[in-house]
C-alpha cells in the first residue's frame, strides 16, 4: 500500500494554502493532493462572474502542472469514500487505498437543496462544471429564475441580464444581502438591479412548480421559465467525516489549532466548525485556515483567529465592499461624495466595520485599515474622499 507523509483532501483555497505551508516547513516531504473535480484546483469565486464571457477549462487554476512537478506535489483526481483514522488509511471509490501520516480535510461545502415539488435539474453555481452547464443552457434560454438573492444570486443575475436574459430574482428575506448590508445599502443594490431590468421579489412565502404545464408559481403569480438556478446558500460537506467517525455538528469540529477529534487529522476552510460554533464560508478565511492547518500538521501550534467577515462584489458596474457592523454602539462617519457612498463604523476610536459603494480601487486599503484597526485620524488622512 502506498504511503504519504501528508494528504490533503479538497481542491480549494484551504487545500492550496495548506500545501504551501507544508512546503515552507518540509521541502522534501511526500504530499498527495486529492480533488474530486475534473480539472486543476481553481479559484471558485471567479466562475459565476464569467458566465457571459465563458472561460477555458483551466482559466482560473491556482496552480499549473509545472508548479506541481517543481514542488513535487502529486495531484490525484479521485473521490475518497472512507477515512480510517486509527489506522491512517484512505479508501477511494475504485476501492484503491493508501496510508497517510497527517491528513488535512478541506472539502468545502455543498449547495443547499431547493425544495420545489416536481422540479428537476435545478442549476447551481458552486463548481466550474455546474457553471459550464449553465452557460450551455443559457444559449437556448430566455427566462431565468434565480432563487436566493445573496452575493452569488445577484452576481449571476448581473451576468445573465448582460446576456439579454429576462431574470426574476427572489428571496424569502425582506432585504438584499441582509447579512452584509443595512437597509440603505440593500436599497442601493436593489435600485441597481431594477434599473438593469431584474425583476426582484423579496419576502417570498411560497414557490411551486407544475411539471405538466411547466408553470412556476411565486406567491400566486405564474411564470414560465427556461432555467431555474438555486443560490440559496451552502452547508459544510461533512458526510465523509461523519461516516468515518470524525466528530461533526454543523461542520467538522476543530479546536483552536484546527485539529479534529481524531489524532493527526485536521480540518480547514468551509467544512470546519470552530470552537465558537462558527463556520466561515469565506475564501480569505479558508486560505488562512489552510495555512495554519499545514503549519500545525508539521508540528506547529498556531492558533486560528477568525478574520473580519468581509464581502466584495461587482454588480452592474457598481462595486460593493462590506465588513458589517456588529450589535454595538458605534460612532458612524458618513462622508460620501458624488461617486462614493460609505459608512465607517468606529468603536473606541478604531475602525471596526465599513459599508462602501463604488470605491473599488481602494478595497485592499479598506481591508488593511480594518485589520489594523486604524483610528479616525488615520482613516481621514489615508482614505480621504
Amino acid at each position: 500500500m502506498r504511503a504519504y507523509e501528508f494528504v490533503i483532501i479538497g481542491g480549494g483555497s484551504a487545500g492550496y494554502s495548506a500545501i504551501k505551508a507544508i512546503r515552507e516547513e518540509q521541502k522534501s516531504a511526500s504530499i498527495l493532493w486529492i480533488t474530486d473535480e475534473d480539472r486543476l484546483p481553481y479559484k471558485r469565486t471567479h466562475i459565476n462572474k464569467n458566465i457571459k464571457s465563458g472561460f477555458k477549462r483551466e482559466a482560473f487554476a491556482m496552480v499549473s502542472n509545472e508548479w506541481l512537478s517543481e514542488q513535487n506535489i502529486e495531484l490525484r483526481y479521485a473521490h475518497v469514500t472512507k477515512i480510517d483514522g486509527p489506522n491512517k488509511n484512505l479508501t477511494f471509490a475504485n476501492n484503491d487505498s493508501l496510508r497517510f501520516e497527517k491528513l488535512i480535510i478541506a472539502v468545502g461545502q455543498l449547495p443547499k437543496k431547493l425544495s420545489i415539488e416536481n422540479l428537476e435539474h435545478i442549476a447551481h453555481v458552486y463548481t466550474a462544471q455546474q457553471v459550464e452547464d449553465i452557460i450551455k443552457k443559457a444559449e437556448h434560454a430566455t427566462n431565468v429564475l434565480i432563487v436566493g438573492a445573496g452575493v452569488e444570486g445577484v452576481e449571476t443575475a448581473s451576468q445573465l441580464v448582460d446576456m439579454g436574459k429576462k431574470v426574476v430574482l427572489i428571496d424569502r428575506s425582506d432585504m438584499l444581502l441582509k447579512q452584509f448590508f443595512n437597509k440603505r445599502f440593500s436599497e442601493l443594490m436593489a435600485n441597481s438591479l431594477a434599473e438593469a431590468g431584474v425583476e426582484l421579489q423579496l419576502d417570498c412565502k411560497h414557490i411551486s412548480y407544475n411539471s405538466d404545464s411547466e408553470i412556476t408559481s411565486i406567491d400566486g403569480k405564474n411564470y414560465q421559465f427556461d432555467m431555474h438556478i438555486s443560490t440559496i446558500g451552502y452547508v459544510p460537506n461533512i458526510q465523509l467525516a461523519m461516516e468515518s467517525g470524525i466528530a461533526c455538528k454543523r461542520g467538522i469540529i476543530v479546536d483552536k489549532n484546527l485539529r479534529t477529534s481524531v489524532n493527526d487529522i485536521f480540518a480547514a476552510g468551509d467544512v470546519a466548525q470552530h470552537p465558537n460554533g462558527q463556520t466561515t464560508g469565506l475564501w480569505h478565511a479558508a486560505e488562512q485556515q489552510g495555512y495554519i492547518a499545514g503549519k500545525n500538521a508539521c508540528g506547529g501550534s498556531l492558533n486560528n483567529e477568525l478574520p473580519p467577515f468581509r464581502m466584495k462584489t461587482q454588480v452592474f458596474e457598481s462595486f460593493y465592499f462590506s465588513v458589517p457592523p456588529k450589535d454595538k454602539t458605534y460612532e458612524i462617519i458618513d462622508d460620501s461624495n458624488d461617486t462614493i457612498t460609505r459608512e465607517l463604523y468606529f468603536y473606541d476610536n478604531k475602525l471596526e466595520a465599513a459599508l462602501v459603494k463604488d470605491d473599488a480601487t481602494r478595497a485592499k486599503l479598506y481591508q488593511k485599515a480594518l485589520l489594523e484597526g486604524w483610528d479616525k485620524k488615520q482613516v481621514i488622512e489615508k482614505l480621504a474622499l
